[in-house]
């Protein structure tokens, strides 16, 4: 057996069964008496002992031995987990992380007083556990570096056929005369561009991730911070599936982790004070992802007790040297923007849960950084909102692609309401429609719609003001279909029209321009 070559398969198949099972006992701890969630949980430990034993990484195995014991006797209902319990094997999975990696780098995983305390607690009971840490001191982990993203199989056979057809491509030249080679080396030219351009679609995919898959890089860091604050906290998520770059997510790493402990420490409160307050008891957080435009708008928001906004008028009237009527008349947006500043903190004393002595003065450089902004809005005992929005270098939106003249264009897919089939716009019917053949300079003798589409409307801003609706249908020559694009950025000659969000390749390579719907 190639020792070298099962340990690599050993570290790789473990980091994996690792990542999924700290979800999984996090999912156990809100379900303790899920028995098909303890047996996947099992499933996963087991696994990992199986690897380790081939490998002869007792320490290892032995853990592993352990942990599992438990786990059959939850699966099987002969014995009843609890909060400790779960504590015990979310420790034991946070000490088999670090001695697969000490096997990666070459070291052979050895006993540690940790592996001792872990062991000694999963031959008792769980019932007859005894609390070993005492709040505030548990130690909080951080989301994990980005090093890797989860890439199907299909979509690897894709690349290297694709990349075959380019190479295979160039001997596809045929022999031309003197007078076709004008045209013949045109079309061979726009074919080869058009390959390349699907190849750079296929290859820019690997760069991205679903905004769900970032998110769930903090379930266990929120889940030990809730713990060691006594608060009840349920992580969820809107617009996981959109796809972003790699890199941006990365920059926007410890940033986030900052926003949710500070969400945790100062905003989420106690659940019997959530109770008191007509509040459920488990706090919520919501990490949204939309794109608007061209630029991607990530929102955190919490339903606890809001800003502290008396300590804001504290920092103003002692640091600041503002009188009462100086802060009252304040814009609202200014006022609590006064967090961000270098030198504020409404916390008495620093700890790890108000933020390790960073401010978020850091976040904001952050943001500012990306070329990005931060919007903040809070309300109290309902909450706390941030809004980042920064410019979104690469995406893959899902889009209706439709023709207009000579023109391929699209709008994304959340926009449409519906596509109805029409043989000619009326001349009733036109006053209903926005011209887009007017906006793109469309001669009308050449105007011939098949389609229309129906575009949500957006959410009415004031309902005690009555305004008249703009048009939400326009017509189109045809429709190509609903389809992935990866969405690049417009360029500064398009971005000057006001009416483009970016350019989109398609999955064969042809481009289509995608319309902002909100700025026409």
């Amino acid at each position: 057996m190639d020792i070298d070559k099962y340990k690599r398969i050993f570290i790789q198949e473990s980091g994996k069964y690792l990542q999924d099972l700290n979800t999984d006992l996090i999912r156990g701890e809100h379900d303790l008496l899920n028995r098909s969630l303890w047996s996947d949980i099992h499933g996963k430990i087991h696994s990992i002992k199986g690897m380790a034993r081939a490998l002869n990484l007792d320490a290892v195995s032995g853990l592993c031995h352990s942990m599992e014991g438990w786990c059959k006797e939850f699966q099987g209902g002969t014995m009843t987990p609890n909060a400790d319990a779960v504590q015990v094997l979310m420790d034991g999975a946070e000490l088999l992380k670090g001695l697969v990696a000490a096997t990666a780098e070459g070291a052979a995983p050895e006993a540690s007083p940790q592996l001792d305390r872990i062991s000694a607690l999963l031959a008792q009971r769980p019932d007859k556990l005894i609390p070993q840490t005492q709040p505030d001191t548990h130690p909080v982990s951080s989301p994990s570096k980005i090093d890797h993203i989860r890439v199907e199989y299909s979509l690897i056979e894709e690349l290297l056929a694709r990349s075959q057809e380019i190479i295979l491509l160039e001997k596809t030249l045929p022999p031309l005369s003197q007078e076709q080679i004008s045209s013949g080396l045109r079309g061979w030219i726009d074919h080869y561009m058009a390959m390349l351009r699907g190849l750079h679609f296929q290859l820019a995919r690997l760069r991205l991730m679903p905004v769900q898959d970032f998110v769930s890089l903090f379930d266990k860091p929120v889940r030990d911070l809730a713990r060691n604050y006594h608060r009840e906290v349920r992580l969820e998520m809107v617009g996981g599936e959109l796809q972003v770059d790699i890199g941006l997510m990365e920059r926007l790493r410890e940033p986030f982790m900052h926003l949710l402990r500070n969400a945790i420490a100062h905003g989420i409160e106690l659940p019997d004070e959530r109770e008191r307050s007509g509040k459920n008891r488990e706090g919520k957080i919501v990490f949204e992802a939309d794109k608007r435009g061209d630029s991607l708008v990530l929102t955190v928001s919490d339903d606890g007790r809001g800003i502290d906004q008396t300590a804001i008028q504290r920092y103003l009237r002692g640091t600041m040297g503002m009188s009462d009527q100086e802060i009252s008349g304040m814009p609202r947006e200014e006022f609590l923007h006064t967090i961000l500043r270098v030198d504020y903190s409404s916390a008495d004393a620093t700890n790890q849960l108000a933020g390790r002595g960073i401010g978020m003065d850091v976040i904001a450089k952050a943001i500012q950084y990306l070329s990005g902004s931060l919007a903040i809005q809070s309300e109290p005992l309902e909450g706390t909102q941030f809004v980042i929005k920064l410019p979104l270098s690469l995406s893959i939106v899902y889009a209706i692609v439709f023709k207009i003249g000579p023109y391929t264009l699209s709008v994304p897919t959340s926009h449409v309401a519906s596509i109805e089939r029409a043989e000619a716009t009326s001349a009733e019917q036109g006053g209903d429609l926005y011209d887009l053949w007017d906006r793109l300079g469309i001669h009308p003798g050449t105007r011939k719609s098949t389609h229309i589409l129906k575009l949500r409307q957006p959410p009415a801003i004031d309902d005690s003001i009555p305004t008249e609706p703009p048009p939400s249908r326009f017509a189109v020559d045809a429709v190509i279909g609903n389809m992935p694009l990866m969405v690049m950025p417009s360029g500064e000659l398009l971005a000057r029209t006001g009416s483009f969000a970016g350019v989109g390749i398609m999955e064969n390579g042809d481009l289509s321009i995608l319309l902002d719907m909100e700025k026409l």
